[in-house]
């Protein structure tokens, strides 16, 4: 079991078009918050776009970055060369301490949206042009996975 929850997760595809920026029931009330989020997942675009995300690899995890600390967040970032989506992933920075075992459960996290993601995209049942349809069952996962403060991933 572990207390860390995202307060943001973020999927952009490969034309830097937002496909769903989430955020957890407890904080989707909040405006405020809600438009910080969109925005810091805008900021990382220019992050993924920039040289400098080749050398700002963490050494344990080099498709997982951290790519900066803005307004009490930490903000992570993932690249999926092959289909060009991005998964950018915050949380707050008062909740995180810099050891091995949270960077594995960072890396944990984005496994777990990256492989929810691949099995909404590749569900038979879905059109290519149901993105209601998807963005709700990516919603409907993540709401089960990380609606509470204990996730077990």
């Amino acid at each position: 079991m572990m207390s860390l929850v995202p307060c943001f997760i973020s999927l952009i595809d490969a034309f830097n078009k937002p496909i769903l920026i989430y955020v957890p029931r407890k904080a989707e009330n909040e405006v405020n918050d809600v438009l910080k989020y969109n925005v810091l997942s805008n900021i990382s675009l220019d992050y993924f776009e920039s040289s400098l995300i080749k050398w700002t690899s963490l050494d344990s995890k080099p498709s997982l970055k951290s790519i900066f600390q803005l307004e009490g967040i930490s903000v992570f970032g993932m690249l999926i060369k092959q289909t060009g989506l991005k998964i950018v992933i915050g949380f707050e920075q008062t909740i995180l301490n810099g050891g091995d075992d949270e960077l594995k459960t960072i890396d944990q996290i984005f496994e777990t949206v990256r492989r929810i993601y691949v099995r909404v995209k590749c569900n038979p049942l879905l059109t290519d042009g149901d993105e209601v349809t998807a963005v709700k069952s990516l919603e409907r996962k993540f709401d089960e996975i990380f609606i509470s403060a204990d996730v077990e991933l």
